[in-house]
Formats: structure tokens, C-alpha cells, sequence
């Protein structure tokens, strides 16, 4: 009878051990306080941390709630912050959708000027290929008026019989 008891208060205590451990976010949700508050109690040696992994402190919400006691907020409090809350977000919402409509007018503007420089660049590349061309019929005739003026003394009348 005595052995019994032995064994049935250990599984009490295995029973009454928190298989749930909140991360430092979920324990200042939990309590009221902030993040930072309580990772310095962590760091002092404050509260007590079950474990550290790679995705953070796990702490126990009954060692949580002894050093940072629940905070307590009025109801009127909480509905005042809520329309606040809403109305912040809206603002934000609309700065978004403006932010968004000023990227896309900006990005239409930018399209159209680029289409105007490609028009320019292929208008300046077709007068300078017209320039070009030009030069050449130019150069060539210059050089059979050379070439005419070049010709030897002009031939005689008995000359140009016998030709």
C-alpha cells in the first residue's frame, strides 16, 4: 500500500507537467507585456526558459503569468482601441491602394516616353541611313564631273572625222 502511493503521486506529477509551452510572442500576447520586457527577464534569469530551439524560447504560461502578472484592461479600453485599431489599418489600406495606383500611372508614363525614344532613335537612324545615301550619289557625281573635266583638249574637226 505505501509503494502505491509512491506510484500514484508520480503520475500525478507527470500528469500535472504543461506539455504546452508558448514562444516569447505568444507570452506577451498572453500577459500584456511587451517582447522585449520579456526576453530581458529571461536574460536576468527572471523566468525560467524549458527550452531554447531554433525557433525560440519555450517558455511555461504558468512561469510566464508569475513574474509578468495579466495585465488588466478595462473593457472600456479594450472597445476604444479596437476602432482605433480598424481605423489605422484603413489608413494604411488607402495609402497602399494610392501607392499602388502612383506605381502603375508611373509605370504607363515611363512605357509611353520609351515607346517616343524608340520612334526618335529609329527616326534618326532613317534620316542618318538618308544622309548616307545621299553623300554617296553626291560623291559619285562630283567624280564623273571630274572625270569630264579631266578629258584631254577637245579634238579637232579632222580629228573627230577620222574617229
Amino acid at each position: 500500500m505505501f509503494g502505491s502511493g509512491n506510484s500514484a503521486k508520480l503520475a500525478i506529477g507527470n500528469t500535472m507537467r504543461n506539455s504546452v509551452y508558448l514562444t516569447l510572442g505568444q507570452a506577451a500576447e498572453m500577459c500584456g507585456w511587451s517582447k522585449g520586457t520579456i526576453s530581458k527577464a529571461i536574460k536576468s534569469g527572471k523566468i525560467s526558459v524549458h527550452d531554447k530551439t531554433k525557433a525560440g524560447f519555450q517558455l511555461d504560461p504558468a512561469e510566464v503569468l508569475r513574474v509578468f502578472p495579466k495585465k488588466v484592461e478595462t473593457e472600456h479600453n479594450e472597445q476604444s482601441e479596437t476602432p482605433n485599431k480598424h481605423m489605422k489599418n484603413s489608413a494604411i489600406s488607402g495609402e497602399v491602394d494610392a501607392l499602388r495606383q502612383q506605381i502603375a500611372t508611373a509605370e504607363t508614363e515611363r512605357n509611353r516616353e520609351r515607346e517616343q525614344l524608340t520612334d526618335r532613335i529609329e527616326s534618326l537612324q532613317q534620316m542618318l541611313d538618308d544622309e548616307k545615301s545621299e553623300r554617296r550619289q553626291l560623291t559619285a557625281m562630283l567624280s564623273d564631273l571630274r572625270a569630264k573635266s579631266a578629258d584631254p583638249q577637245r579634238k579637232g574637226f579632222w580629228a573627230r572625222l577620222r574617229s
